[in-house]
């Protein structure tokens, strides 16, 4: 039982670590930043930035690369869960 919850913490990890890392990586591309906000200025601007980002090819080919990997850890562990 102890190996099973290891395992969905590890791959639990895995997709939450990847998740923030491109989500990091799309607000530094449009380049926003927290003192931006504060200030009083609206939102939309830094909103159609990021849909910018989010339409560019440029930014989908690492996430793709990354969201495979992700998958194939957690077919690996399911596969090692299963003993198959």
């Amino acid at each position: 039982m102890n190996i099973a919850i290891f395992l969905q913490l590890a791959i639990v990890g895995a997709w939450t670590a990847t998740f923030l890392r491109h989500t990091r990586r799309l607000l530094r591309l449009a380049h926003a930043n927290p003192a931006w906000t504060s200030q009083g200025q609206t939102v939309r601007p830094l909103a159609n930035r990021i849909w910018w980002w989010l339409g560019r090819e440029e930014f989908w080919r690492t996430v793709q690369v990354d969201t495979l990997r992700c998958m194939e850890i957690t077919l690996m562990a399911f596969l090692l869960v299963y003993g198959l």
